[in-house]
């Protein structure tokens, strides 16, 4: 099983909430007085950090408008509050609502030339997925507080040769944030990285949990390229039984059904959900992504099928399915670093959070049938 250390956990609860101060909350993205005064809220040490930067969003270009794209930056205090030389940059997962993520971000999977590959390099061609090329694009140029990118916030935090920096981000995040280090980071990239660079920096870490696979095998070997030395050390956390960490790679697409079903059910080929794997399976078949994922998976435990809130709609194998896909993708990470049990004192969030806890997709059976019916067009 995964045991995450300290630091690790309190990166990837700022990760966390990342996406619920942006692409999470339902009634609007947070202020930076919201999100601090949801971070104070927590138990020490996840409370010891100030937001420094941020949040900042893109909103989709379809009406109506949805968050698409939400990242900020926190600074960790110590005991007495005084600012540490420890920063993370934390970058927002998907929003459902969003037409742009669930269509463009999540699902573009054609490849596009990664355009900051290092000038005169002659190596085979650098290629990531149109979707997460255009995320990039936002967090990178998008994102102004005012005049105030997160390309210069970075290069403006003084005495570098003494920080550690942080890049986490979950789901999309989990995709989007390498991109981000990298593009900010490579000293040879064709983005202007002078004030940036990986030489600057005391340490550099990635935090990556739950992303799909971004790039062929020739982004990866620049990406170790680049971040294989002392300074940099990349993590990415997945679990074996979450769909998404699965996606693009052709033989790990396979694995979602073969020799039998992620999660033993027995989803039919012309099902709603079994058209949908086999749909993506085909997709991935025709690219050549590999998994980022250099860590071994940790193995969550199958989430119980009970009826809660008592609806009445008997569980069949398509909504199990995609209850299990939401529990794998979201609840059993916060249990793997433990959030469920630390991140509030008494273990209970205050009166009026609304980001936690999680709902359990698996009590819920008309819910998932309702996911079911949406992808069969009903």
């Amino acid at each position: 099983m995964f045991n995450p250390t300290s630091i690790q956990k309190q990166v990837f609860a700022l990760s966390w909430l990342a996406s619920q101060a942006t692409v999470g909350n339902l009634i609007g993205p947070w202020s930076a007085k919201d999100l601090e005064g949801q971070i104070n809220s927590l138990n020490a040490p996840y409370s010891k950090w100030k937001v420094v930067w941020g949040p900042s969003y893109t909103l989709d270009d379809l009406l109506p408008p949805q968050v698409s794209n939400g990242m900020f930056v926190a600074q960790q205090l110590d005991g007495s509050n005084n600012p540490l030389p420890v920063y993370v940059v934390a970058v927002a997962g998907t929003n459902a609502l969003s037409s742009f993520d669930m269509t463009t971000e999540d699902l573009d999977i054609e490849p596009t030339d990664w355009k900051l590959k290092q000038v005169g390099s002659t190596s085979s061609p650098m290629q990531v997925t149109t979707g997460d090329w255009e995320g990039l694009m936002r967090l990178l140029f998008k994102m102004q507080l005012p005049l105030n990118d997160i390309r210069t916030f970075l290069g403006n935090i003084p005495n570098k040769q003494t920080v550690t920096l942080w890049f986490t981000g979950h789901s999309l995040g989990g995709a989007l944030a390498p991109m981000l280090m990298l593009a900010l980071m490579d000293p040879d990239s064709a983005l202007n990285t002078q004030d940036t660079n990986l030489s600057h920096w005391q340490h550099v870490n990635l935090l990556a949990t739950a992303g799909p696979s971004i790039g062929n095998q020739a982004f990866l070997d620049h990406f170790k390229s680049v971040f294989g030395a002392g300074k940099a050390n990349a993590t990415f956390i997945w679990n074996a039984k979450d769909v998404v960490p699965h996606a693009w790679n052709a033989g790990t697409m396979n694995a979602l059904t073969k020799p039998t079903n992620i999660y033993g059910l027995n989803v039919l080929a012309n099902d709603p959900v079994g058209k949908m794997i086999g749909a993506r399976q085909a997709s991935a078949s025709n690219q050549q992504y590999v998994q980022f994922e250099q860590t071994p998976a940790f193995d969550g435990p199958l989430a119980r099928y009970t009826d809660s809130k008592n609806t009445g709609v008997k569980w069949t194998d398509d909504s199990s399915f995609m209850a299990q896909l939401g529990y794998q993708h979201l609840n059993a990470y916060v249990s793997a670093f433990n959030g469920d049990k630390e991140w509030f004192p008494q273990g209970k969030p205050p009166a009026g959070c609304r980001w936690f806890p999680l709902s359990n997709s698996c009590d819920d059976p008309k819910s998932a049938q309702q996911i079911v019916n949406a992808l069969s067009g009903n």
